[in-house]
């Protein structure tokens, strides 16, 4: 599938999730993903490895940590048997990441946004990651 229509497809996906379906805190703990990052619109980068990882209800970036952005919390619904959740990571100096996520299966394809506000000029870019289990 056309990489430009599978991210329109996740984005589109990640935006519609029925009203009345139930969180259920904690969700993903204890998973682990591993994969590629890539920037949206283009291929997963081959250079770009990461982690992300859900315990005691925390979301983490692995390859962000070094960054300054911690663990944040995370939110979880359940959708046609697929986990979506959301989470917003912050770092003192680097702004913040919105992350929004579909795991189905080992499988886990997220797209984030990071923004990093400045007096001169305001940054947003956006990304995507594919990983499994």
């Amino acid at each position: 599938m056309n990489i430009l229509l599978r991210y329109g497809l996740l984005i589109a996906l990640l935006g519609t999730v029925p009203s009345g379906v139930q969180a259920t805190p904690g969700l993903l703990d204890g998973m682990s993903f591993v994969g590629l990052n890539g920037e949206a619109g283009k291929p997963l980068d081959p250079d770009e490895h990461e982690e992300i990882t859900f315990h005691d209800g925390l979301f983490t970036s692995v390859s962000c940590e070094p960054y300054h952005f911690g663990s944040a919390e995370y939110s979880t619904t359940e959708v046609d048997g697929a986990i979506h959740f959301t989470a917003v990571t912050e770092s003192p100096t680097h702004g913040k990441i919105s992350w929004q996520g579909v795991v189905k299966g080992r499988t886990a394809e997220v797209g984030f946004v990071w923004t990093k506000e400045r007096w001169y000029w305001n940054t947003r870019r956006e990304y995507w990651f594919r990983g499994t289990l």
